[in-house]
């Protein structure tokens, strides 16, 4: 049975710290030394294609250093719905779960490795009976994926892969408190073991440990609290206590996080369930995570959030407390410390501009605009202001909720060698500002 991770007691303010400490440069392969450590991938969404990213994976998937020839990806895309037809199947170009195992494997092979397509989906009668669900059993995949040194997770509902790869009692999701792994599982646990764990998205979310989310907005999380089991509507805050796959613990995981404004979200499973971390990784951006250390670089576009929640306190519908962390390419963050560590050769920011100006959609709706950092952008402006604060409000109302930003003795704001803006030991709050009508 899992657990809630215990406390991390060493998520204080003072942890949040800037520091200084080298870092691998951006799009650097590892050193043959670090590779045969266990990784993982956390990658927050839209991979498109990033060559970083994928230089990563491989690289990591060959644990004796002796070049990417070496390197074999089990892919597994059960997340991803079933094709209809063998055509659909066939098709690199449609998004399904046989399709998307052959696009996925047509890009790492174009970086040197050898992959293996793993035949497990939620189809029941699929034509050609190619992919389906008690191929999780079968020992011809076991054996297949024993000769891997690395495997990658696909986008797409992640509760599939929970529903694919293991069994899990009793029945109702809601209830789930222990989960059995399938023989396939047991084997691309052995896999990753030997060199890497990636995953995208829903790739990403199955690799965490206990109170797994299964879906929801910010507004809704806020105005409604979360409930465990897998809902019907994809706004309301969902989570399966039984958790994810475990590959990552003591942290919990979210992806297209800044991209989408889920810190809202975030934050309030992290208080419901007993949570004081959580990871948050932006799209088109990978945290490049050694299990051993449980340290990890930031590589990609964008970044990585921290929210330490150990010292937030729920009052009259919102929060106070919280601290949020962003990471950005060539930083490092320390998931057992909770710590954002500046790259070698970064430059301090200096609070010189103006004030802020509020944001109408702090948590990027889907009713509103969507998908622009608004809540990151915001936090940028913040620490780079003499004001100290910056606000904004959900674009829904009644009720309507503010989050404020406070730039505090403690805050450190930096400029990464690349030019991208980091920060640590920003404090959030969240309020109510206008109550249900």
């Amino acid at each position: 049975m899992r657990t809630l991770p215990a406390a991390l007691s060493t998520c204080t303010a003072a942890a949040l710290i800037l520091a200084a400490v080298p870092a691998t440069a951006a799009g650097a392969a590892p050193s043959a030394a670090a590779s045969r450590a266990p990784h993982a991938v956390l990658i927050g969404g839209n991979l498109d294609e990033n060559a970083e990213i994928l230089r990563a994976i491989v690289d990591l998937a060959d644990p004796d250093g002796a070049g990417p020839a070496k390197a074999r990806i089990a892919i597994v895309t059960a997340a991803a719905r079933s094709a209809r037809t063998p055509e659909q199947a066939a098709d690199p170009t449609l998004n399904n779960a046989a399709a998307n195992g052959l696009y996925y494997s047509d890009l790492f092979q174009q970086y040197g490795a050898e992959t293996y397509a793993v035949p497990v989906d939620t189809a029941v009668d699929y034509p050609g009976d190619a992919y389906r669900p008690d191929r999780a059993d079968d020992p011809a995949v076991v054996a297949e994926i024993a000769k891997a040194t690395g495997v990658f997770f696909g986008g797409g509902d992640q509760m599939r892969y929970v529903r694919t790869l293991q069994d899990c009692e009793p029945a109702p999701l809601e209830a789930f408190t222990s989960c059995t792994d399938s023989p396939v599982l047991t084997a691309l646990r052995a896999a990753a073991d030997r060199g890497v764990v990636a995953g995208v998205s829903a790739g990403l979310a199955i690799q965490q440990g206990a109170d797994m989310v299964t879906g929801g907005e910010s507004y809704e999380a806020w105005r409604d609290g979360a409930t465990a089991g897998y809902l019907d509507d994809p706004t309301e805050l969902g989570y399966l206590p039984s958790g994810g796959f475990g590959f990552v613990e003591g942290v919990q995981i979210d992806s297209h996080f800044t991209t989408w404004g889920r810190q809202g979200r975030a934050v309030k499973l992290g208080l419901e369930t007993g949570h004081d971390l959580v990871l948050g990784v932006d799209e088109t951006t990978a945290v490049v995570l050694d299990r051993t250390t449980n340290v990890g670089r930031v590589i990609g576009e964008h970044g990585a959030s921290l929210l330490d929640l150990s010292a937030a306190r729920e009052a009259d519908g919102g929060v106070t407390g919280v601290r949020w962390s962003y990471a950005t390419a060539g930083d490092k963050v320390n998931l057992d410390r909770g710590l954002a560590l500046a790259a070698d050769g970064s430059t301090a920011v200096k609070s010189t501009g103006g004030p802020v100006a509020d944001r109408s959609d702090i948590w990027d709706s889907l009713e509103g605009d969507g998908g622009v950092y608004s809540l990151r952008d915001l936090a940028r402006e913040t620490v780079a202001s003499a004001a100290r604060t910056g606000s904004g409000t959900s674009f829904e109302a009644s009720p309507q909720f503010r989050t404020t930003l406070t730039r505090e003795p403690v805050t450190r704001a930096w400029s990464t060698p690349s030019g991208t803006v980091s920060f640590a030991g920003l404090d959030l709050r969240i309020e109510v500002v206008a109550p249900a009508s």
